[in-house]
């Protein structure tokens, strides 16, 4: 009886999701501040210079490798035969040119990938994960924006077991320096970053323990102490791990409502704070289930599962998942891929419903979408997507609106945080309350989005903006104009803030 009310009020909030997407999509306005309604996204891959991009598509991750203020791609396939990695730098003119030749990166079927400055010189590095069972990540020091050298062996990524289905950065113990996760199919590996172009395997030190079959992993402070805590999505039930502060981490899975169902078999899992309370939640994708499902943090180390009632249960077919607001409505969004069955975009309406928009915006299809990688590639402040997957392969432009945006880039000093800054978050305030993001060195089912984190404001001009970096410092810039869209660069040294053209 309960299962069946639940349901039944599922389709009533559907419905009603529905009827205010009408209602706005017609001029109704959407959450009293968005004046633009929905955008549409086209299909600009062959158009963009991204010609060739492999078959079987796998990964993807945006990292501006040249620091020229354009976000570039790096994207791999797992086919045979060869060509599977492809490195596109992104021109002034949003034309991308094929590097991939003479750049250093090793031509092999590739599952995972992830750019951070992980030696603090300026110049963002690459972490790979192949398809190869038990072979360890791959690290390519990026020696010029253009060239990158295979530093594994040297720098102690040497660690066997399990296929690498996800490697994503993050500085867990807070010391400045980017360490790295290779989750695996059988035992994960957490490196930590010595300061010294040398890491340390440490994962039984740390407390993450042995064979969890883990697909996917996020990095995320969910309890708002400073330090970044870890969820793995497995191929049974699922864990969450609590950052100690001092190096280490305590299974609070049980305790936090987080396991899941061991047939769930997870595939991804992304992070976001879709309600505006200040604590990050959480949605991850399943495809061995009836649906996915969306957490709600309570803000006292439990989450509650809101799925059926925020209408975001999806198929139960998932490939990969985002969070991010795709029409800058200053309402988070959440994208859902899946294997077989069309991907999903569920717009948030607020008030904790969201409704399926995906064929109203052109990214229902393609289909079998592993990575779907978001940012601002032509620095319009509207996220654009990289789709890659089994059956297709897209670059997605999103022709925006008229809503106001907000993109921010942090530079972290080297020594308190690191240059990449990830970890670091960002607090903006309208009249409408707050929204936060934070810099993230990996999400989904193996991609990661662009650095500098993005906002949609609606027709707000002026917010407040809040800084809190990885390595405890906060930066504060009052009264920030962000009329017809707006970027910026802050550093943490001196806490200057630089508007960018």
């Amino acid at each position: 009886m309960l299962i069946r009310r639940l349901y039944l009020l599922s389709a009533v909030l559907f419905l009603l999701g529905v009827l205010w997407v009408s209602f706005s999509c017609s001029g109704g306005g959407g959450g009293g501040s968005d004046s633009g309604g929905l955008p549409f996204f086209t299909n600009v891959r062959v158009q963009s210079g991204i010609v060739e991009a492999g078959n079987l598509g796998q990964t993807a991750a945006w990292g501006d490798f040249n620091v020229d203020g354009f976000i570039d791609l790096f994207t791999a396939s797992t086919d045979f035969p060869p060509p599977n990695v492809f490195l596109y730098r992104n021109g002034a003119a949003a034309l991308f040119i094929d590097l991939t030749m003479g750049s250093g990166i090793f031509d092999q079927a590739l599952r995972s990938s992830a750019w951070a400055d992980y030696d603090n010189d300026g110049l963002p590095d690459l972490v790979v994960g192949t398809i190869m069972g038990g072979a360890p990540a791959i690290l390519y020091k990026n020696l010029d924006g253009s060239v990158f050298m295979d530093v594994s062996a040297a720098a102690g990524i040497t660690a066997v077991g399990g296929s690498a289905n996800h490697t994503i950065w993050a500085d867990y113990d807070g010391d400045g320096l980017v360490d790295l996760l290779q989750a695996n199919a059988g035992i994960s590996r957490l490196y930590h970053n010595e300061g010294d172009g040398t890491f340390t395997e440490v994962s039984a030190m740390a407390g993450l323990g042995d064979s969890l079959s883990t697909k996917s992993a996020v990095f995320v402070d969910f309890d708002n102490d400073g330090f970044v805590d870890l969820f793995l999505a497995n191929g049974g039930a699922n864990n969450y791990f609590h950052n100690n502060g001092d190096g280490t981490f305590t299974d609070m899975t049980a305790a936090a409502g987080l396991a899941g169902d061991p047939a769930w078999n997870s595939a991804a899992v992304c992070a976001g704070d879709f309600n505006g309370d200040g604590f990050f939640d959480l949605y991850v994708s399943n495809i061995g289930s009836s649906r996915n499902a969306l957490y709600v943090n309570n803000a006292n180390g439990t989450f509650t599962d809101v799925t059926l009632a925020s209408g975001t249960q999806d198929f139960g077919d998932g490939r990969t998942c985002a969070f991010v607001d795709f029409d800058a409505d200053g309402l988070i969004d959440i994208m859902s891929t899946n294997h077989t069955t069309p991907t999903s975009l569920f717009r948030n309406l607020g008030a904790g419903v969201f409704v399926d928009v995906a064929p109203d915006v052109g990214v229902s299809t393609p289909i079998d979408v592993f990575s779907a990688a978001w940012g601002d590639y032509n620095n319009d402040g509207f996220m654009d997507v990289f789709l890659t997957g089994h059956i297709g392969i897209a670059l997605m432009l999103n022709s925006g609106n008229q809503n106001n945006t907000l993109v921010i880039e942090l530079v972290g000093s080297g020594d308190v945080t690191n240059i990449s800054a990830i970890g670091s978050r960002v607090e903006v305030t309208d009249f409408a309350g707050v929204q936060m993001r934070e810099v993230s060195g990996g999400r989904g089912c193996c991609e990661q989005d662009m650095l500098p984190v993005h906002f949609g404001l609606g027709m707000d001009s002026e917010v407040d903006v809040l800084v809190r970096w990885s390595g405890g410092g906060e930066c504060f810039f009052p009264g920030v104009n962000v009329i017809g869209g707006a970027r910026f660069v802050v550093f943490e040294d001196g806490c200057e803030i630089v508007q960018e053209d």
